[in-house]
């Protein structure tokens, strides 16, 4: 199974590639916007596509064991839930 990659470095340019689904996964850095630019571009984004999938961002890397997705090494509570999370994203 193959994985396509598409970055873009602001939303501007984020807009400019997506397009309906096209994508089954939009992930959102929101750490590099404004709370209301990165709202406004999910908003924009739902509206036009509701089925669409978002991962928001919001904390630094998990470190990965070589059993990933089974087993995440989580360092504090808050990577614990990142960790959470990307068991979530996986088993999607």
């Amino acid at each position: 199974h193959g994985i396509e990659v598409h970055a873009a470095a602001d939303l501007c340019g984020a807009r400019f590639l997506w397009r309906p689904n096209a994508y089954s996964w939009i992930f959102l850095d929101v750490r590099r916007h404004l709370p209301g630019e990165a709202l406004e571009f999910y908003d924009q984004i739902r509206d036009a596509s509701p089925s669409q999938r978002f991962a928001f961002l919001v904390g630094p890397p998990v470190y990965l064991t070589r059993n990933w997705p089974e087993e995440v090494k989580a360092t504090d509570e808050k990577s614990q839930q990142w960790g959470e999370t990307v068991r979530f994203l996986a088993a999607a």
